[in-house]
């Protein structure tokens, strides 16, 4: 017994004990990695498929362009800074209302950050992090080329059904006596800038502390089958421009004018986010110097996340779910009263993503259901949401 023994610290230990212990992060390390894997893999190889076809593409076709990697990096760490802000503050409040805890008790906020974001979240959300500005300007591309592959013919059609759908009047002009009065335009026109920050952050949210797997799982293959078949595929067949650029594109008299006439007056006493935003698409469209992400009306991703944000809110908790869809509603009444969509875009983009929703989720109860006790967990505990 002696020969397998030795000295440490006045103790007799098993020889190779401190070498199996220094073994033990990096063994902890790979098996978080493998369940940060297996958890997103349906997530993984979505995206994996989408910049696949996106390279094919560039050798054939020469499109999507190059991806600026740098700057796709920066939006995310931006965004993710904003998200980390935010979630201190909430954790501080909550910490302030407990008599228990002590808001500079630094030993406990380090215990709770490691309860409520374990090693394999982490991971997790790195590799979902970094596949993301990647995969968000390959999409910036395919939006770019959209009139190059389909160029832009549904628009009156679409202003057409829009009209049938709402027993002959224009939604907006339905609208516009309650919304039209610039404070109520200017607030809108804010809010409707605020989607971009509520939605990416829900997105990190989910994926760095969504406490529900399979949730979390379903969250994000929808956001990215809601990007790729509704952004990108249903986007370049339902090539469309929108109503802000109806005078532009279509070859038609303009039901529209009234409404951007209108806004052209707020605009004129206090710029509105909208025109500044039309003119970055519109000189991206006619091949100007810009930082437009391209032009595609039908169907409005806009009203798709929102949609997603509720589905996903009420699943979370219900006062959550009723927030977002206050949200929603006003990014869809934003989305008619700026001219950025015909009403059935946000209709379409809803049925779409409900649907997207109930095949994601199908999609993770099989994986899961098929690799049990392989997939692991990279939830953090319930409470964390």
């Amino acid at each position: 017994m002696g020969a397998h023994l030795r000295r440490r610290s006045g103790h007799r230990v098993p020889q190779g004990a401190g070498e199996l212990s220094l073994l033990d992060p990096l063994r902890r390390m790979l098996a978080a990695l493998r369940a940060a894997l297996l958890t997103d893999l349906p997530f993984h190889v979505l995206i994996a498929i989408y910049l696949a076809t996106a390279f094919v593409l560039e050798a054939l076709f020469g499109f999507p362009a190059e991806v600026d990697i740098p700057t796709s990096w920066r939006w995310l760490l931006t965004m993710t800074s904003w998200y980390l802000v935010l979630a201190a503050v909430l954790a501080g409040i909550r910490a302030a209302r407990d008599p228990e805890r002590r808001i500079l008790d630094v030993g406990g906020w380090i215990r709770v950050a490691r309860r409520r974001t374990p090693l394999a979240r982490i991971l997790s959300f790195l590799l979902v992090g970094g596949l993301l500005p990647i995969w968000f300007l390959v999409f910036v591309r395919f939006k770019v080329a959209i009139p190059e592959v389909m160029p832009f013919s549904l628009d009156v059609l679409f202003m057409d059904m829009d009209r049938i759908v709402h027993f002959g009047v224009h939604p907006w002009v339905a609208l516009q006596p309650m919304l039209g009065d610039p404070v109520v335009t200017q607030f809108i026109d804010l809010v409707y800038y605020l989607w971009f920050p509520a939605v990416w952050m829900t997105f990190i949210w989910q994926a760095l502390h969504g406490s529900r797997d399979e949730l979390r799982s379903q969250f994000l293959l929808s956001f990215g089958l809601c990007w790729i078949l509704l952004g990108t595929v249903a986007a370049t067949l339902l090539s469309s421009a929108g109503p802000i650029f109806f005078a532009e594109i279509a070859q038609a008299p303009d039901p529209y004018e009234p409404l951007m006439a209108y806004l052209r007056e707020v605009n004129a006493e206090t710029p509105l986010g909208t025109f500044r935003v039309r003119e970055m698409l519109w000189n991206t469209y006619v091949g100007l110097p810009s930082d437009g992400a391209g032009i595609s009306a039908m169907p409005s991703l806009h009203i798709s996340m929102v949609v997603l944000m509720i589905l996903l809110g009420f699943r979370v908790r219900p006062g959550l779910g009723i927030a977002f869809s206050v949200f929603g509603v006003l990014i869809f009444i934003g989305s008619i009263h700026l001219a950025w969509h015909y009403a059935i875009d946000g209709y379409v983009a809803l049925a779409g993503t409900v649907l997207i929703w109930k095949l994601s989720g199908w999609i993770v109860r099989r994986w899961r259901d098929t690799h049990f006790g392989a997939v692991g967990t990279v939830a953090a505990p319930p409470d964390s949401t």
